[in-house]
């Protein structure tokens, strides 16, 4: 049973990444761009390390896109005061307007994902997917010898 639950969220999650890729490739989004912008846009001042943290991502593919977006004008990093190896990351006017439009196809997808599901079953699935996700960080903490 499980083994199907979590085959439907990796065929949902990879049509997500296919669509998301599709409409981004023309802005020269690759990579992780995409989630470190929208951190970024939601936490100001995030750093590279809180945001590879918070995706499971590796620090090395956070910093090659965090420089790409520097580069497309998209964010701007700035050196932490209290952390001098550390940078802050902040949205500039053209990451805004890129973020709506990431933000955009993403409600897009999730219309058509939600299509033909009451609200009540919607709201009972994501609870279920929360308790899962959390279910799935304890695993991973107690493989690392955490807890």
């Amino acid at each position: 049973m499980t083994n199907s639950v979590v085959t439907s969220l990796l065929r949902i999650n990879r049509q997500r990444m296919i669509s998301l890729r599709r409409e981004l490739t023309p802005y020269g989004y690759v990579g992780f761009m995409h989630l470190i912008l929208i951190y970024t846009a939601r936490q100001p001042g995030a750093s590279q390390e809180e945001i590879a943290a918070f995706y499971a991502l590796d620090k090395a593919s956070v910093a090659r896109d965090a420089r790409r977006l520097e580069d497309a004008g998209h964010i701007r990093r700035r050196v932490n005061p209290d952390n001098r190896r550390q940078y802050q990351l902040f949205v500039t006017e053209a990451g805004e307007e890129m973020a709506e439009i990431i933000d955009e196809t993403h409600r897009k997808f999730e219309r058509r994902l939600s299509a033909n599901i009451t609200r009540e079953d919607w709201a009972k699935l994501t609870e279920l997917l929360a308790v899962a996700e959390e279910n799935s960080r304890y695993v991973e903490q107690n493989r690392a010898g955490t807890c």
